[in-house]
């Protein structure tokens, strides 16, 4: 475009050289005057009045609100204009109307014009409809939550009605949604809508689908309307219009169903309008499509097929939930003694039919309340919600089972039933539970005739221990009964100490020594593990302060930290505060994680380990090997040091452990990483890994964990 190189000097030659800039523009622009209080309209460029529908000199005068709408947010008007009123350069998008009441979303940009002083005179708006863009985003947006939804198991109504909910909420104009998804028979299979109740729809004038009715697949079907004489206390059905009707159908272009929006203003179906409803009816037909796939998936994931009775899965997942609901009760697995005659003698089916009708006499006789009855391979399941060691009472409801005769392939069948049954609590797990009722149950199998067994001594004796522990960990760290032990890092150039690992002990004043291996699982579980690694932090910081204090070596002193913690939100916040309340510098702790974490979240882990280093505050790979890692997560975190675990170093005279852990040690120095070994016992092992290139290791080949009065001496002799 042809312009003056320079803006002219004076306020109005300024404005006529903005209105040929304006009119040379390839898109919608207006210009207002900056001091204007009502920031009126002095120029719209030819693209505008197209856009808009508007004659110039119906906009001249007027400002911005003459573009407003019913669905206009009238805090982002708000912001625009105070955008305006101060000269600042910035984009918006909101729903503007043309003058036939067109709704379409306009990105404006606002460019402050300033003149020779630099002083803003004019702002000058680009408009550009950025409908199709805007139409785009609601589509994908809703198709997350849609897929969401299906994947958090909602059902296809409610899938349906939250699709008409986005549809009323967020569509360009004022409307009514329905979704009508129909059986082989053309009869109703599903609806969904959001503002409309049931029986209004029935009154409203539909497209009517038939078996004989051919679609186009992008067609869309307009309807003027008029609701019939409806009551409601929010809608006034008067006002519908007419109806836009998109039919959705099956990649084989049958229909399964109609999309209908009900139109509260006369309005006109343009291109933009036609695109969108057809990309909503693909994603109907798609989400109908994994719906029905998630069900059916479901369905075999969770169910036997031959029993049509909830699977192992199932089982697991119910009880799961239970347990971490805190309830108690009790777990049983009950086994027809007969099963292997049955199905010699009429069939393996007639097997899955036995246990098919001993699960309808359980319903029967089991008191009310809620339980859980599945197949366990050729057994039933059964897990019902109770009182601890209540299972003698409900014992008489199970005895009944067999009084009466299975009907096998039209014979008479009498049984016995072995039972095993556990109890469960929340301080246990699903497999213990199972495990148990196992080993139940072989006993059981030891006795003639139907015959149950508990799971009882170790059971019980491990129950126990297990709620000892838990009752005493809040005791125990309140009253900071814990301490770590450190065990000698070695370098193996220099056999000096570099360093050392900090292990968790307690010495319960009730329990006495308890070892690691209970109390931290059972910490986890509780929640507690964080108030535990948070004071073996502090009792590790505190030494470290007191040496420096007293101008003695200090070697940095590597921390592990439970994976519930790490990811609990206030981790960092927690270590930073730590810190705080010492003056060691960060490079003398190390924090220590197992592989396992990457996979719980990597994204996270990738975060908070940066974070860390940031701070000055290394990472260690705990036990590297032992769990599920990925080699392509690896190189992409940023730990200092690979732990190998003590598991293969042990192994290292076998071949194929050796060749492991040369690989480790080859990929720690390959991406960086130093690696150290775990668990040294022998002079062997010493050497195999010193001629492997393992730079440092710990184990009893050097030192076992030792108090922090023991590794004072130590550093103390090594430094002298």
């Amino acid at each position: 475009m042809q312009l003056n190189q320079l803006p002219p000097l004076s306020k109005d030659q300024l404005l006529h050289w903005l209105i040929t800039f304006s009119n040379q523009l390839s898109k919608g622009t207006f210009i207002v005057d900056i001091h204007d209080r009502n920031l009126s309209i002095l120029h719209a460029n030819d693209y505008l009045l197209r856009l808009t529908n508007y004659e110039l000199h119906e906009l001249i005068n007027l400002n911005l609100s003459i573009f407003n709408g019913s669905r206009t947010n009238n805090d982002s008007i708000t912001e625009l204009i105070t955008n305006i009123r101060l000269g600042l350069a910035k984009k918006f998008t909101v729903l503007h109307y043309t003058k036939n009441g067109s709704a379409f979303w306009n990105s404006i940009t606002i460019h402050p014009i300033k003149d020779s002083e630099q002083t803003i005179q004019y702002v000058l708006l680009t408009c550009e409809d950025t409908t199709e863009a805007e139409l785009n985003k609601m589509v994908y947006k809703l198709e997350h939550e849609v897929y969401e939804a299906i994947d958090n198991e909602d059902n296809l109504q409610s899938i349906l009605s939250l699709i008409s909910k986005k549809i009323e909420k967020f569509y360009i104009y004022d409307v009514y949604c329905t979704i009508h998804i129909y059986d082989k028979n053309y009869e109703i299979k599903s609806l969904g809508s959001y503002n409309l109740p049931v029986d209004v729809i029935h009154e409203l004038d539909l497209l009517t689908v038939t078996p004989n009715m051919s679609h186009n697949p992008r067609a869309v079907y307009v309807k003027d309307i008029s609701a019939k004489s409806t009551e409601s206390k929010d809608i006034n059905f008067n006002i519908i219009k007419g109806s836009w009707t998109k039919p959705i159908l099956t990649s084989q272009n049958e229909t399964i169903g109609i999309l209908t929006l009900f139109l509260q203003d006369d309005l006109e179906l343009k291109q933009s309008d036609t695109n969108y409803l057809n990309r909503l009816a693909l994603l109907i037909q798609l989400s109908i499509k994994y719906a029905e796939q998630k069900i059916e998936l479901s369905y075999l994931a969770f169910y036997d097929i031959e029993t049509k009775l909830p699977n192992l899965q199932f089982f697991k997942g119910e009880l799961a939930k239970w347990i971490d609901a805190g309830f108690t009760g009790y777990v049983a697995v009950i086994h027809p003694t007969e099963f292997n005659k049955i199905i010699d003698l009429y069939g393996r089916n007639a097997g899955a039919e036995l246990l098919r009708q001993m699960a309808d006499r359980m319903c029967k006789f089991l008191p009310s309340g809620d339980e859980i009855i599945a197949r366990f391979s050729n057994s039933i399941i059964l897990a019902k919600k109770a009182p601890l060691n209540s299972f003698h009472s409900h014992r008489k409801h199970v005895e009944p089972l067999t009084q009466v005769p299975f009907v096998i392939n039209g014979e008479e069948n009498y049984i016995t039933l072995k039972t095993g049954y556990t109890t469960f609590t929340s301080t246990m797990t699903v497999e213990q539970c199972i495990h148990q009722i196992d080993i139940a149950l072989t006993n059981a199998r030891k006795i003639n005739g139907t015959s149950f067994s508990m799971y009882e001594e170790n059971s019980i004796n491990q129950l126990t221990e297990e709620m000892n522990i838990f009752n005493q960990l809040t005791y125990g760290i309140n009253n900071k009964e814990f301490e770590v032990y450190l065990q000698p890092k070695i370098n193996f150039k220099t056999n000096e100490v570099e360093g050392f690992e900090a292990l968790s002990r307690w010495n319960s004043s009730k329990l006495g020594f308890v070892s690691p291996i209970k109390y931290i699982s059972i910490a986890e579980q509780s929640g507690k593990i964080k108030d535990i690694d948070l004071l073996n932090l502090t009792n590790i910081l505190q030494w470290l302060q007191q040496r420096i204090d007293t101008g003695k070596k200090i070697v940095p002193i590597a921390l592990n930290i439970s994976p519930d913690h790490f990811y609990e939100p206030y981790f960092l916040d927690n270590i930073i505060h730590t810190f705080n309340q010492f003056r060691v510098p960060p490079k003398y702790i190390k924090l220590e994680v197992t592989e396992s974490i990457e996979l719980v979240d990597f994204i996270k882990a990738k975060s908070i380990l940066e974070k860390l280093n940031e701070l000055g505050i290394e990472s260690s790979i705990d036990d590297f090997g032992v769990g599920f890692s990925s080699l392509s997560y690896l190189p992409k975190l940023p730990f200092s040091e690979i732990k190998i675990d003590r598991s293969f170093v042990n192994s290292m005279n076998e071949p194929g452990m050796y060749a492991v852990v040369q690989t480790i040690i080859q990929l720690a120095n390959n991406i960086n990483m130093r690696p150290i070994a775990e668990g040294i016992e022998t002079k062997d092992q010493l050497a195999m890994l010193q001629q492997l290139g393992c730079p440092a290791g710990q184990g009893y080949y050097f030192y076992k964990p030792m108090t922090k009065q023991d590794a004072e001496i130590l550093l103390d002799q090594s430094n002298s």
